[in-house]
């Protein structure tokens, strides 16, 4: 099977997938750019299911960038210190409320450029508010969606690999037009459920008909 043609099979079993064994989030519900990036902040290097009841609570208690950006630091960090990390989250959150207040009137940019000028948002996180948000055909690339990659693949993306610009744009090609946010989506539930870093579940998966990784392991 060419290349072409295995990404195709590739996004359309994932997509096909999606549809039936989706997770659902309170931060997928909503088009809200605050929402999401406060989600994303919280998101990060913690698992999803720890997340909802904090969010959830955060977003009641400050619903906008203006209720935000006069929380002080305990109270902030009050609200999100079971998840861990409270200090450096906290200190990112309440940064990133203060800029937007006074630089962008409490409004979240809608531009990659601008996002990555906040503090605390990377590529990852600036694709994501635009993907989720803005409806944007961008790619998402972490330590899970890059083990999907390379696995069936064969293409090294993780690492040092995810910080270079040819790396990114390679993803962008996988993007399916017009459906980047449930393609998205699908890459995230499928590392978590099924193309897990140990132990991924063969007798579940979609893909192995074109996996590289499986292929090999097969063979053995």
């Amino acid at each position: 099977m060419n290349l072409s043609l295995k990404k195709d099979f590739f996004n359309g079993a994932l997509l096909k997938w999606y549809e039936q064994n989706h997770r659902d989030f309170p931060w997928r519900g909503v088009l809200d750019p605050y929402a999401i990036l406060i989600s994303e902040i919280l998101l990060q290097k913690t698992r999803a299911e720890n997340v909802v009841t904090v969010f959830n609570k955060f977003i009641v208690k400050y619903p906008d960038v203006d209720k935000l950006s006069t929380a002080s630091f305990a109270d902030i960090k009050n609200e999100i210190k079971i998840l861990g990390l409270y200090t450096q989250r906290t200190t990112k959150i309440q940064n990133l409320a203060k800029i937007l207040s006074e630089k962008y009137n409490g409004k979240i940019p809608d531009n990659k450029k601008e996002l990555l000028e906040l503090p605390g948002v990377g590529i990852y996180i600036a694709n994501a508010v635009l993907c989720f948000a803005f409806n944007c055909d961008v790619p998402l690339l972490d330590t899970n969606i890059g083990r999907i990659i390379e696995r069936v693949f064969s293409v090294k993306v993780t690492g040092e690999e995810r910080k270079k610009i040819r790396v990114w744009n390679l993803i962008a090609e996988f993007l399916p037009e017009g459906k980047s946010r449930e393609y998205n989506y699908s890459l995230i539930d499928f590392g978590a459920k099924v193309c897990t870093a140990r132990n991924p579940k063969h007798n579940l998966c979609p893909l192995i008909e074109i996996c590289d990784y499986y292929s090999k392991i097969r063979n053995k």
